[in-house]
């Protein structure tokens, strides 16, 4: 692991198996994150993108691969390995925040007990109920939440008070990463504006590293640093967001950099229709998962897997992707 990194994700895999049906939702996918940093990961629905952080988290138990981290104590481990009791120990430096600020939150208890929870599990016999309060009151103020409401239950909260509670409740055990599944997705867009800017403001004031995981790519360019993008289980670009936008590598971050709706009505892009369907990833095509659907493709991207390398000052996965000048879009303006 390098010194520079807090996290690095080496030959990721997570395969669902039931009686009949094999599903490989993650494929040998790799990355790693500088501490403070925010990581992107982008794609249609069903690739795999929310699977790879609950791998991460451990929520899920990957098949195969390594998750090295860097613990607060400096100490590299191997998070899908760790032994339950170190585990235990390590777990709060990896929270998440989940899409549906409702459903995430137990409508029986109350805010407080909510974004206490955390605390008693990791913290009983070690805090007082006091300090405990203490805590989630400070840390409610961070994510501005009113102190007042907090007897209250989720359902008396709007959306995006629902979502800075999940928010509070992931950062109240001051955690090292935060893992962002689709967190502004379910919200109004001026909601979403607030929450990111909030997400931003946090990590600056309390040394927070995102894997902000979202299938919007004009919130991704605003909140990441680097941009990985999935199709079908599969990282195929994986690099710095700015470039990554200015010059995609693969015909798929093409394709979806131009879906990305633009305000100033003056400004026309040519949209490019992908062919078909995502295939089922329980029977993915030969080669390169992608050729079905790429104007591009040639007899070698039907035959053969392309690998991942180093193209341009970024990883891409395309047998093309040297030669092919694809069209690039900036919606920072």
């Amino acid at each position: 692991m390098e010194k520079d990194n807090i996290l690095e994700v080496k030959n990721l895999h997570k395969t669902f198996v039931s009686k009949k049906i094999v599903v490989k939702a993650v494929t040998d996918v790799s990355f790693s994150i500088h501490p403070g940093e925010t990581i992107g990961i982008v794609g249609e629905s069903g690739c795999g993108k929310t699977t790879l952080g609950r791998c991460i988290a451990r929520a899920y138990q990957a098949t195969s691969g390594e998750v090295w981290y860097r613990t607060m104590e400096g100490k590299e481990v191997d998070f899908l390995k760790v032994e339950k009791d170190e585990m235990k120990k390590i777990r709060k430096e990896i929270q998440m925040v989940f899409q549906d600020p409702y459903s995430s939150l137990d409508p029986r208890m109350t805010v407080l007990d909510i974004i206490k929870e955390p605390l008693r599990a990791n913290y009983k016999g070690i805090m007082s109920d006091k300090e405990m309060n203490a805590k989630v009151m400070d840390i409610a103020n961070k994510v501005g939440l009113n102190t007042t409401y907090l007897k209250r239950y989720p359902h008396a909260f709007s959306g995006g008070q629902r979502q800075r509670i999940g928010i509070a409740r992931a950062l109240v055990v001051d955690p090292k990463i935060v893992i962002c599944d689709e967190a502004v997705s379910a919200l109004d867009v001026s909601v979403q504006a607030q929450v990111i800017n909030l997400l931003k403001d946090l990590q600056r004031e309390m040394h927070l590293t995102y894997i902000f995981i979202s299938h919007d790519l004009s919130v991704v360019e605003h909140i990441s640093d680097e941009v990985g993008v999935m199709y079908l289980g599969r990282m195929v670009e994986f690099g710095k967001t700015e470039e990554l936008f200015a010059r995609p590598r693969h015909p798929y971050t093409e394709a979806l950099l131009s879906a990305v709706p633009v305000a100033d009505p003056k400004i026309e892009i040519e949209r490019i229709q992908l062919k078909g369907e995502i295939p089922n990833p329980a029977n993915p095509p030969s080669g390169c998962y992608f050729h079905e659907r790429c104007s591009y493709c040639q007899q070698k991207c039907e035959e053969q897997v392309p690998p991942l390398q180093m193209i341009d000052g970024r990883l891409v996965a395309c047998h093309r992707a040297e030669e092919l000048h694809l069209r690039g879009f900036d919606y920072s303006e």
